[in-house]
């Protein structure tokens, strides 16, 4: 049985990091290995230590603080805004974290560097984990702390940018020449690191949730107890005029709306929701007449969870919005890019259906091709 070691963005209140980490943990799992993800902490932990040797390529370790004692703060309930996620969130959030194996906590890079966990394949995972934008020190995301000659590869890791600086380039070249074998999320990652990595073969698979059957999504799925049809709304960014835009849409066709952890209140036919962890995010997405988003995460599970139709928002000041546009693009409905203007009726979005046949075929090639590069190295 081969032991494997995961470095991801774990432990995280956020629907998309959570289950994308959990998706890769478990079908490595599924499939016989002795899996665990490396708890390495980052700023928004309490217990995370500075140290100054570490830095991170965009952020000054003040301001890299500070954001840190927001998120904190926030987490804890010590913020305006913590009721952004309720105690009863927060509880289904480590209620599900706990399903998954993790190494003992290190809470501080150089602890790491010292005293690494041992495995046979270390993985670099899913989510921005490359992007150096990231206000923490890039390096163990990169697995520099294993030890020399390890078997080192990486599972749909993105970048989030288009670009890198010369010393950027320099340095993910040094820390990648080590990699076994390296995949990456997005076609502009593939792109960019193709541009500076000479002789290393890159190669595009789809995010870890494809990863798993579609079956077992909607089996550990918590449905909603709303009744009747609804239109659900989640947004990573505020946007009260896409809100509004969904009111009235939902007057067009007699649909309820449900804000899915929104910062907003309730009011006269919306219910706001608050308190969901990720099967109940989940459950939501599968019992959906229509999903509106701007997230990526939601704009996969609304196509793996069945919504009966779904639309995504790219907002135009947003830098990471290559990954929705290549994953409308892989199946084929890039007509499903929500118009900036939100000028369309229901009428109109309503007509642009999904043939469901065709997305489950395309899940299925991707789940098959992205499997297929993974399964060389964990089997």
């Amino acid at each position: 049985m081969k032991k494997i070691g995961i470095v991801t963005v774990h432990n995280s209140p956020n629907y998309g990091a959570c289950l994308q980490a959990f998706a890769l943990y478990e079908y490595i799992r599924q499939c016989g290995a002795d899996c665990e993800i490396i708890d390495v902490h980052r700023p928004v932990h309490e217990d995370y230590v500075y140290e100054r040797k570490y830095k991170s390529y965009r952020n000054n370790p003040f301001t890299l603080r500070k954001k840190a004692r927001k998120v904190v703060a926030h987490l804890l309930g010590r913020s305006p805004a913590s009721e952004f996620y309720s105690p009863v969130a927060r509880q289904r959030f480590e209620d599900f974290n706990r399903q998954i194996k993790y190494s003992k906590a290190y809470n501080k890079l150089s602890a790491l560097e010292k005293d690494p966990p041992l495995y046979d394949v270390y993985i670099s995972g899913s989510d921005q984990l490359w992007n150096p934008a990231q206000p923490y020190c890039l390096k163990p995301y990169f697995l520099t702390f294993a030890p020399r000659g390890s078997v080192k590869i990486s599972y749909a890791t993105s970048i989030g940018l288009t670009e890198l600086s010369p010393k950027e380039k320099s340095d993910f070249r040094n820390y990648l020449e080590t990699y076994s074998a390296i995949s990456v999320r997005e076609t502009q990652a593939k792109e960019l690191l193709d541009s500076f990595m000479d002789g290393k073969d890159v190669v595009r698979v789809s995010d870890p949730t494809f990863l798993l059957d579609v079956d077992y999504w909607k089996d550990i799925a918590v449905s909603p107890s709303v009744s009747g049809k609804y239109m659900a709304v989640f947004l990573l960014q505020r946007n009260e005029s896409l809100v509004n835009y969904a009111l009235q849409l939902c007057k067009e066709s007699g649909m309820k709306l449900v804000l899915l952890k929104n910062r907003d209140v309730a009011r006269d036919g919306v219910l706001v929701d608050n308190d969901l962890g990720p099967k109940e995010f989940l459950g939501y997405l599968a019992g959906a007449s229509m999903v509106l988003t701007d997230s990526f995460h939601c704009t996969v599970f609304s196509l793996l969870m069945g919504a009966e139709n779904f639309y995504t928002y790219i907002s135009p000041t947003s830098k990471r919005g290559s990954r929705i546009v290549d994953l409308l693009h892989t199946f084929s409905l890039e007509n499903h890019l929500l118009p900036i203007d939100f000028s369309s009726s229901y009428a109109t979005l309503a007509a642009q259906g999904i043939d469901r046949d065709f997305i489950l075929r395309i899940v299925n090639q991707e789940k098959k091709r992205s499997r297929e590069f993974l399964d060389k190295w964990i089997r």
